[in-house]
C-alpha cells in the first residue's frame, strides 16, 4: 500500500469465529474509513454458496462495496495463491482510488498467507496431473506419506486435491513440497501493515448463536441451494462439497439421515470449525482479542478509528 501513508496502519484486519458479528461491523467501518471490504471466506468465493455461508446480501452490504464474493465457480476449487493474487489487484485499484482496506472473515490460512506469503512451488504440470488422477484418494495418500510425510501430516486424508498436488510436485521436480521453505508474497500485500483485530463472543453465547443460526438456513432455503449446486456440480469440487453446511445437507438429500439429524449434525460442525477458528488465530500474535459481549459495537468501532489513528465521528 502507499508509503506516503501517514497513518499508523494501512488496513485493517477483522477475523474472528463464524456468527461472532464481523460482517455488520466491517461495514459499519467500512462508511467511516472510505473503506472497502475484501472478504477472507474461502467459501464465499464460490458463486451460489449464499444461505450456507452467511453471505451478506446487498440490503445488509448497505452500499459499501465487498470483494471476493462469486468470484470462482462451485465446480472448481479455489486455493491460497489464487486468493493472494486476487488480492494484489483488488489492493492496487484500491490504492490508486485512495479507498482503505478492510480484511474482514474467518479462514485462518488466507489471513496467514496475507501476512507470511505462500511457497513458492512450481506451476501445475497437466501431463503428470492427468496420471495421478486415476489413482484413489486412499493410495495417492500412500504415496504422498511415503515421499513426504511432513507434508501429509498437514492436509487430511480427504484433501484429493491437494493430496494430488504434493504429489504432482514430487514427479515432476523430484522435490517434496517441504522443501520450498521459500515464500512468495505478492508487492501490494507485501506493502500492509495492519492493525488486526479477532472479535469474538463466549463459547456459550458463540453456540448458540450458531445453533440458531443453523436452524434459520435450514428454514430459509438451505436446503434448495444446496439441490440447485448440485445441478451445477458442486460434487466436482471436494473442497466445496465439504465445507460448513454444505455437507450435511448433502447427507439428508441422499437420505442418508432424517431431518433432525442433518440439523443437529449441522449445528455440531459449527460449533466445531469455531472452535478450530479460536486455535487457529491463538497463535497468530498480531490479533488482539476482542470480547463483544464486554464492548458494546460502537464502542469497539471508536476503539479500532482511534487505534488507526483516524478521527472518531459518527457514521
Amino acid at each position: 500500500m502507499n508509503s506516503k501513508n501517514t497513518y499508523p496502519y494501512n488496513a485493517l484486519f477483522l477475523a474472528g469465529p463464524t456468527a461472532a458479528g464481523k460482517t455488520l461491523l466491517a461495514i459499519e467501518l467500512a462508511k467511516r474509513l472510505n473503506g472497502e471490504v475484501i472478504t477472507v471466506d474461502s467459501a464465499q468465493v464460490y458463486k451460489g454458496m449464499d444461505i450456507g455461508t452467511a453471505k451478506p446480501t446487498k440490503e445488509e452490504m448497505g452500499g459499501i462495496t465487498h470483494h471476493l464474493l462469486d468470484v470462482h465457480s462451485v465446480t472448481t476449487p479455489f486455493n491460497v495463491a489464487e486468493f493472494l493474487a486476487h488480492v494484489e489487484n483488488i489492493l492496487e485499484d484500491m490504492e490508486k482510488r485512495g479507498v482503505f482496506p478492510i480484511f474482514a472473515g474467518g479462514t485462518g490460512l488466507y489471513f496467514q498467507a496475507l501476512l507470511e506469503g505462500v511457497p513458492a512451488t512450481p506451476p501445475a504440470n497437466p501431463s503428470v496431473r492427468t496420471r495421478l488422477e486415476v489413482l484413489s484418494t486412499s493410495e495417492l495418500y500412500a504415496l504422498l506419506e511415503k515421499k513426504d510425510p511432513e507434508y501429509a501430516k498437514t492436509i487430511t486424508i480427504n484433501d484429493r486435491h491437494k493430496i494430488i498436488r504434493g504429489n504432482e510436485i514430487l514427479i515432476a521436480t523430484q522435490k517434496k513440497v517441504s522443501d520450498f521453505k521459500q515464500k512468495f508474497k505478492p508487492k501490494y500485500c507485501a506493502l500492509l501493515n495492519p492493525k488486526a483485530y479477532f472479535i469474538y463472543r463466549p463459547r456459550p453465547v458463540l453456540y448458540e448463536r450458531l445453533n440458531r443460526r443453523a436452524k434459520l438456513m435450514c428454514e430459509n432455503g438451505l436446503l434448495k441451494e444446496v439441490e440447485s449446486l448440485l445441478g451445477m456440480g458442486l460434487e466436482m469440487n471436494l473442497n466445496a462439497k465439504k465445507a460448513i453446511a454444505y455437507q450435511q445437507p448433502l447427507k439428508y438429500l441422499k437420505g442418508e439421515v432424517s431431518y433432525e439429524r442433518m440439523l443437529e449434525e449441522l449445528q455440531q460442525a459449527n460449533r466445531n470449525y469455531a472452535k478450530r477458528q479460536f486455535t487457529w488465530f491463538k497463535r497468530m500474535d498480531i490479533f488482539e482479542h476482542i470480547d463483544l459481549e464486554t464492548i458494546s459495537s460502537e464502542a469497539f468501532i471508536d476503539l479500532c478509528l482511534a487505534d488507526l489513528g483516524r478521527t472518531v465521528h459518527p457514521g
